[in-house]
């Protein structure tokens, strides 16, 4: 749900960068709560769909990069202020790397929405990010294919200091 990347009332998130966006579901969506999007993934041919796709639903608030999500944070230290930054990661089901999370650790955006289709490798990277300062706001599971074993799950957390005020 778009609304779940959207800044609550009160708050003053303006920039999104969705990693591992693929053809730009999550960065699409939620673009017009959003001042500037960015989003990255290490398919070109998923870019180039993430680009037609905001061409053909007139988003101009959006772009696109080729790359590794680590390089996401080459374009997150120029440009997006983090205590106004919201992050989406998708990632596969390996989860995010240990030098991904470092970095967003040390970049350390507002707020962190996570979804992923392994439990586990999403429990084990979530407990880094608490341990990093945030606070889980949310968890929505999403049974998209029943009576499987799969399941995807989205959690949100928010920097300590503003999930308690």
């Amino acid at each position: 749900d778009a609304d779940d990347a959207a800044p609550a009332e009160g708050t003053s998130l303006t920039h999104l960068a969705d990693c591992y966006c693929g053809s730009g579901l999550f960065a699409l969506s939620a673009s017009q709560h959003f001042d500037t999007v960015v989003g990255i993934e290490i398919n070109n041919q998923a870019i180039e769909e993430a680009t037609q796709n905001a061409q053909r639903n007139n988003v101009t608030n959006c772009e696109f990069r080729a790359a590794s999500a680590e390089a996401i944070f080459d374009v997150l230290s120029d440009d997006f202020p983090n205590d106004r930054t919201a992050i989406v990661l998708d990632p596969p089901r390996k989860g995010c790397s240990e030098d991904f999370l470092k970095q967003l650790y040390d970049f350390a955006p507002q707020r962190i929405i996570y979804m992923s289709c392994d439990p586990t490798t999403q429990a084990r990277d979530s407990e880094g990010i608490v341990k990093a300062g945030y606070a889980i706001t949310k968890i929505l599971p999403f049974d998209l294919f029943p009576q499987t074993r799969h399941i995807e799950c989205l959690m949100i957390f928010e920097k300590e200091s503003i999930a308690k005020e």
